[in-house]
């Protein structure tokens, strides 16, 4: 039976930029080359001795890879990957096979890369450092069900690449992350990143100068990665174009007293000229298509007192609560630090979760404060004791 061989030639550009192309040609090496059949995904690394070779089966058939040589002599190396297989599975191969062999090389280059975080500066560049922070979904204190569907969500945008492009919408996913201070939204944040293995852009609009500053540093973002913009209440050209009322919570501009005085910033820029409209047109306007697979996360303390432009689908896709701690986060925490799953202080700590707010930070600096966890859960159990006293007392001084 015929047999072919399918090449996977390296272009030598250095480092991550090598990229490779498949041809196909008659087992003996006679015919010509097929051109361009397919993509490879950067540099393929084989655990192979030169000149070696190894098999393969998929879908129940038989295929054959042998490491090329380049050279003679002590200068011989691998230069390309040559895969043999019966002529009749052809189709198939350049359908299912290699797709399948690259993308699995891709999701081990993903999980294997080393992170970093990026911020910006004054001039509009970036900088980066290498980011190691520990936290994953199984250590995020959060509810299950919420922490399910963030997972959920993150992975059928992994798997999205053709819908997105074929309903015409540019390949990337907002977020926002609201609830009060204290409540794990940055430990959220470095736990995307962890089950991504997406690079950080931790991007400070107070040092943005104007749009096309703006514009450059988000356009020179590559793919894979995520942009955070914290506190994004804090910036002005983010806040409600009504401005706020007593209480804080944003207000319409038809809903504002005639007699009331107009906001600051009615322009929605910053002092040296960044826009609201600028922030809109990379997060859902014509520059939102610069770059693919990209996931873009807003934090705030205050929800309310953002423009509703901000907030509607296709900017922030996803609105995520960070609420005070719950029983299920808590066993969440008491399992990080102490390695337990039930103790005799887990009724009285659960009875009384449900009756005040404390967030996961305070409950994570009590269990800081000893090793011995009945220590620890005793100095929790005596601290919401005491918020518990104290909602009380304000309670009765109200009524």
């Amino acid at each position: 039976m015929p047999r072919l061989c399918l090449g996977r030639r390296r272009h030598r550009g250095g480092g991550d930029d090598d990229r490779y192309d498949y041809d196909y040609g008659d087992g003996d090496g006679g015919g010509g080359s097929g051109g361009d059949k397919g993509g490879g995904g950067g540099q393929l690394v084989l655990s192979m001795e030169v000149g070696d070779s190894m098999d393969d089966v998929f879908e129940g058939v038989k295929f054959t890879w042998a490491s090329m040589t380049d050279g003679e002599g002590q200068y011989k190396q691998a230069a390309s990957l040559e895969l043999t297989f019966d002529a009749e599975h052809t189709d198939m191969v350049l359908g299912r096979y290699v797709p399948f062999i690259t993308a699995t090389v891709e999701e081990a280059r993903r999980r294997e890369r080393t992170l970093q975080i990026f911020s910006s500066d004054d001039g509009g560049s970036w900088h980066g450092s290498s980011y190691h922070h520990p936290a994953t979904f199984d250590t995020v204190a959060m509810e299950p069900e919420l922490k399910r569907s963030v997972v959920a969500d993150l992975e059928r945008f992994l798997k999205r690449k053709e819908y997105y492009r074929r309903i015409g919408k540019a390949w990337k996913r907002g977020y926002l992350l609201y609830g009060p201070p204290g409540t794990g939204k940055s430990s959220l944040v470095a736990a995307m990143a962890n089950y991504l293995r997406f690079n950080l852009y931790d991007l400070d609009l107070s040092k943005v100068k104007s749009n096309s500053t703006l514009q450059w540093l988000l356009t020179s973002m590559p793919d894979k990665s995520i942009l955070v913009i914290e506190d994004i209440d804090c910036c002005c050209s983010a806040r409600s174009r009504g401005g706020l009322d007593r209480s804080g919570v944003a207000q319409n501009a038809d809903e504002r007293p005639s007699d009331a005085p107009e906001p600051p910033n009615r322009d929605h820029s910053t002092e040296d000229g960044m826009t609201l409209s600028g922030l809109l047109n990379f997060v859902d306007g014509l520059w939102s298509t610069s770059g693919e697979e990209r996931i873009i996360i807003f934090t705030t303390n205050y929800r309310d007192r953002l423009d509703p432009a901000l907030l509607r689908p296709g900017r922030m896709d996803m609105h995520i609560y960070m609420g005070y701690c719950g029983w299920e986060a808590f066993r969440t925490l008491a399992g990080n630090y102490f390695l337990v799953d039930d103790h005799a202080l887990f009724p009285e700590i659960q009875a009384l979760l449900a009756e005040v707010e404390v967030t996961p930070a305070e409950v994570s600096e009590m269990l800081l404060r000893s090793k011995d966890a009945d220590v620890a859960l005793q100095g929790l159990t005596e601290l919401l004791q005491e918020k518990k006293q104290g909602k009380q007392t304000g309670e009765a001084g109200q009524a």
